[in-house]
């Protein structure tokens, strides 16, 4: 009995010392994070309700928000400030076969890029059906895009259809660092039955790259109206997220019309750069907000921006 009663009184001598040893020592506060400024830059088209391009944005004319914190904007520049590379991915898959309007829609692309193009931009294209084709390099002479289309014209359609891998495939690729604008135009049914991946994915990949994606969707060869809604949902959801735009082509003067409209939408652009102490390290990225003071302007602008680690 004695050893129990001082067992029990060591105990508790114990128990008293480390209560007092806790109350001499309390835990420390974890210091409040200081929040990280970081510099980002996004492209944004902006335009009046009637369509006009508006290219002479100025700070104060703009708002950004990133994660819902303001962002601080440090200068626009619109036009032609930098160099553009700009890509063409061609639907060459079965669908594509009865299409009467192939032949017509390569040449105008052929135009489209000797008319934007300057000596400092370049292009490449590729084509896919169940797979990716790669029909060039990074381009910058009009007899290589020549030879590259004639390639394009031997390419017999045939096969299901991967666009979403396709789309993610050709946004990712490095192009050797190239520096620059980075825009895609991706012209077919936008019908998708083979792809490993899905649409968001397939957004989320430009997005990464910082690429505009343009959309001309061609339902010339009679799909369905259900079919032909699904595609250019499916189109308008991934223009969207890049800040691109969708168009849907049925004659070839839609075609070429759609063509002039990208291009302006390209050369008008502007490059926005900024400040913002939003919440760099979402693992999906940092969801963005712009608007323009003026009511009557609108903006198309990438929703979400990826830092590097991200």
């Amino acid at each position: 009995m004695r050893i129990s009663r001082l067992i029990g009184a060591v105990l508790f001598a114990l128990s008293c010392a480390e209560n007092m040893a806790a109350q001499s020592n309390p835990p420390q506060a974890t210091p409040p994070v200081s929040p990280v400024t970081v510099s980002a830059t996004i492209y944004i088209t902006a335009a009046t309700k009637k369509g006009i391009l508006v290219t002479d944005l100025k700070p104060e004319d703009l708002a950004i928000m990133e994660d819902k914190v303001p962002a601080k904007i440090e200068q626009v520049s619109c036009g032609r400030d930098e160099p553009i590379l700009v890509g063409i991915l061609v639907d060459v898959s079965g669908s594509r076969r009865i299409d009467t309007h192939l032949s017509s829609h390569y040449d105008a692309l052929v135009s489209f890029l000797d008319s934007l193009l300057t000596a400092d931009d370049a292009t490449y294209l590729a084509a896919f059906d169940d797979k990716i084709y790669k029909l060039s390099e990074v381009m910058t002479d009009r007899a290589a895009i020549s030879e590259a289309f004639d390639k394009l014209r031997k390419h017999e359609p045939h096969g299901s259809t991967a666009l979403y891998d396709a789309v993610k495939a050709v946004a990712e690729a490095n192009f050797f660092g190239r520096k620059g604008r980075r825009v895609l135009v991706v012209v077919g049914d936008w019908e998708d039955n083979t792809s490993h991946i899905t649409m968001y994915k397939a957004a989320e990949a430009p997005q990464r790259s910082s690429t505009t994606i343009y959309a001309l969707v061609d339902d010339e060869f009679g799909a369905s109206k259900k079919a032909h809604k699904l595609a250019m949902s499916a189109a308008v959801r991934i223009t969207e997220e890049t800040g691109g735009l969708a168009y849907d082509v049925h004659e070839k003067e839609d075609f070429g019309k759609a063509l002039r409209a990208i291009g302006g939408a390209v050369v008008g652009s502007c490059r926005v750069e900024y400040t913002t102490t939003g919440n760099a390290g979402a693992k999906k990225g940092t969801k963005l907000h712009v608007e323009a003071s003026s009511k009557d302007v609108s903006i198309l602008y990438p929703r979400v921006r990826f830092s590097s680690a991200q």
